[in-house]
């Protein structure tokens, strides 16, 4: 299946108000699609699965399940045979996965990242069963009390789309090739703390930032939204409206050091670019 872009109108209130404040040059680099969807699901243990009930018949049927994840991305869960998904899934195999992004209080959660994997559920072969436990509890570890019950089993939802939803202005339908050999982004386990420490203790450097790096010298406020290895996203305010905007880093980082070493240089770049008073 090939990545279809889809387009979708922004909120006015972060279309960014007058053209002319946003930056000229090359757009910022950004994670590809199927990126962001392995990065999402790499960052959770927990989604909606659905699968097609039995009574009524061919209903969407969900159900809040545990998981973690293969090699090539595909959602590995452990459940009881007598479990309603499961006997759906042994009448009907086809099945989805819909995996979402916190959202933190007062904020959009529609503006919050999702990703909906949809393929086939099958049990797992004997011989894969060792290696599929150990990552199973390593992603669950509360599970085992129960991980050698007798009447549960493994299963592995084999990923054939994926449907892709960053937000406003921006999804797709990704590729299961490309996200299989997709990597998740190595800030997966720290970008929430950096983002809230950036917000609660550099916001003025946030600013500066978005007047030098980010071409809008008229910005008077901004909010970290997203860090990631290529670069951040910020959510600028001027006297034009707010605008959501892509940040880029210098280089590609990979630790929450490197994070900090790269946006140190940048305020600093900014603060020396800034004219004097």
């Amino acid at each position: 299946m090939t990545t279809r872009p889809s387009t979708h109108q922004v909120p006015e209130a972060l279309a960014g108000g007058d053209s002319d404040d946003g930056p000229a040059g090359p757009p910022a680099p950004e994670p590809s699609h199927a990126e962001r969807c392995r990065t999402l699901v790499a960052g959770a243990n927990r989604g909606t699965l659905c699968t097609l009930a039995a009574d009524p018949p061919g209903y969407p049927f969900g159900s809040v399940a545990t998981f973690a994840l293969s090699d090539v991305g595909d959602p590995l869960f452990f459940v009881s045979l007598m479990a309603e998904h499961t006997q759906n899934a042994e009448r009907d195999p086809r099945a989805s996965l819909l995996v979402a992004e916190p959202v933190a209080e007062g904020s959009d959660p529609l503006a919050a990242g999702r990703v909906t994997l949809l393929g086939d559920l099958a049990q797992v072969a004997g011989e894969e069963r060792d290696a599929v436990r150990d990552r199973y509890l390593a992603a669950n570890p509360t599970a085992a009390y129960y991980i050698d019950f007798g009447d549960f089993a493994f299963y592995r939802l084999g990923v054939k789309a994926l449907r892709y939803v960053g937000g406003y202005g921006r999804m797709s339908w990704v590729d299961a090739q490309a996200f299989a050999a997709a990597e998740a982004d190595p800030l997966v386990a720290s970008a929430s703390g950096i983002v809230a420490h950036m917000n609660d203790d550099h916001a003025e450097a946030l600013v500066l930032v978005c007047r030098h790096q980010a071409e809008r010298p008229e910005t008077t406020e901004a909010t970290m939204s997203a860090v990631d290895r290529y670069g951040f996203e910020v959510v600028a305010t001027s006297p034009s409206g707010r605008a959501g905007i892509r940040i880029g880093f210098p280089e590609p980082v990979v630790t929450p050091e490197e994070v900090r070493a790269a946006l140190v240089a940048m305020v600093r770049q900014a603060r020396e670019a800034s004219p004097t008073p």
